[in-house]
C-alpha cells in the first residue's frame, strides 16, 4: 500500500514539474486563447488568426536569435537599431542599384553577420561587459542608420522585396514560412549541435565550460553572429511588410524579444533555452495585442500588458525553480 502511494506521489510530482516547467507557457497561451475566443467573435476567424501569425513573424524571428544569446548568459540591447540599420541598407541597395535580389538578400545577411561579429568581438575579445558593449553598438547602429538614409524613409522598393513581407506561397504568407523555418532551425541548433550545447554550457557556468575544454570566446562570437543573422532576416521581413525602410523601424524590438524569450521559459540567468517556447511567447503577446485591438482598448494598454507579462513570467520561473529544487531536495533526503 505504501509503495502504491509512493508511486502515485511520484507521478503527481512528474506531472507538476511538467506543468510548471516546459509546458507553462503553452498553458498560459491556451488560457488566453480561450478567453479571447469567448469575449470576441472576430478573434477565432481564419483571417484574424492569420493576421496574428503575420504580426508576430518579425518578433519571433528576432526572438530566435535572442533566445540563444540569453541562454548563453548574455543580452543584446542593440538588436532593435541593428534591424533598422540593416533594413535601411537593404532598401537603399534595392532602390539605388541594379543588383539582383539574391545579391541584396545575401548582402543584408552579411551586414547582420558583421554587426553581430562586432558585438561578439567587443564582448569576447576586448572583454567589455555585454551590457556596455551592446548599448554602445546600439548607438552606433542608430547613427549609421540615420546617416545612410539622411534622416528620411526609403521608399519605392521593388515588388520582390515587398513579397518577403507581404507575399504568399499558396495560402500561407511568406513571412510565416520564414518564421517557422527559423524556429525549426533554431531548435535543431540549440538541441542537436555541439555549438548549441556549448552555448548552453557557457550560460550555465562559463568557467566550468572553459575547464571542460569549450572555447568560450569562439562560442560567444558565434552566438552574436547568429543574432546578427536573425536581425537581418527580421529587417527583410519588416521592410517588405512596410514597403519601405522607416527610420524608426526596429526601435523597441529588443523589449519584444526579451518579453518573448522570458515568457517562453528561457531564464535570464542562462543555461537553458527553448525556441518553441519563444515562439509561444510571441503568440501570447500577439494574441493579447490583437485581442485588445478587437475590443477597442487603448493601444497604450498593450505596453502595460507586455510589462505585466514579463513580471508574471519571471515570477513563475522563479517559483518553478523553487519547486523543482524542493522536489530534488526531498528526493535526495529519501535516498539517504
Amino acid at each position: 500500500m505504501t509503495d502504491t502511494k509512493s508511486t502515485f506521489s511520484q507521478k503527481i510530482n512528474i506531472v507538476w514539474r511538467a506543468l510548471v516547467g516546459d509546458y507553462k507557457c503553452i498553458l498560459i497561451f491556451l488560457g488566453i486563447f480561450i478567453v479571447l475566443s469567448c469575449v470576441s467573435d472576430a478573434f477565432l476567424t481564419t483571417r484574424n488568426l492569420t493576421n496574428v501569425l503575420r504580426q508576430i513573424c518579425a518578433s519571433t524571428t528576432l526572438g530566435i536569435g535572442f533566445t540563444l544569446v540569453v541562454a548563453s548568459g548574455s543580452i543584446d540591447l542593440s538588436v532593435g537599431t541593428m534591424v533598422g540599420m540593416i533594413g535601411t541598407f537593404a532598401a537603399l541597395l534595392a532602390t539605388k542599384t541594379a543588383m539582383p535580389a539574391v545579391f541584396i538578400v545575401v548582402l543584408a545577411l552579411g551586414i547582420g553577420l558583421l554587426a553581430g561579429l562586432l558585438n561578439g568581438l567587443l564582448i569576447s575579445k576586448v572583454g567589455l561587459p555585454f551590457f556596455i558593449a551592446t548599448i554602445a553598438t546600439m548607438s552606433i547602429f542608430e547613427g549609421v542608420n540615420y546617416l545612410a538614409c539622411n534622416n528620411s524613409s526609403v521608399t519605392g522598393i521593388p515588388e520582390w522585396f515587398k513579397s518577403i513581407g507581404q507575399g504568399h506561397a499558396g495560402p500561407i504568407p511568406v513571412p510565416v514560412i520564414m518564421m517557422l523555418v527559423m524556429v525549426a532551425f533554431g531548435t535543431l541548433l540549440i538541441k542537436k549541435t555541439t555549438f548549441g550545447r556549448n552555448a548552453l554550457a557557457i550560460g550555465g557556468n562559463k568557467e566550468a565550460a572553459r575547464v571542460c575544454g569549450v572555447n568560450t570566446k569562439r562560442v560567444e562570437m558565434g552566438v552574436f553572429i547568429f543574432m546578427g543573422i536573425c536581425a537581418a532576416v527580421t529587417a527583410l521581413i519588416l521592410t517588405g511588410r512596410a514597403a519601405s525602410a522607416q527610420t524608426s523601424a526596429g526601435q523597441g524590438m529588443e523589449m519584444d524579444a526579451i518579453a518573448a524569450v522570458v515568457i517562453g521559459g528561457t531564464p535570464l540567468s542562462g543555461g537553458k533555452g527553448s525556441m518553441v517556447g519563444t515562439f509561444v511567447g510571441c503568440l501570447i503577446v500577439g494574441c493579447i495585442n490583437n485581442g485588445l485591438n478587437l475590443l477597442n482598448v487603448d493601444s497604450n494598454w498593450q505596453l502595460i500588458a507586455k510589462g505585466l507579462l514579463i513580471i508574471i513570467a519571471v515570477f513563475i520561473d522563479v517559483q518553478s525553480s523553487h519547486i523543482r529544487n524542493k522536489m530534488l531536495k526531498n528526493k535526495a533526503q529519501k535516498v539517504k
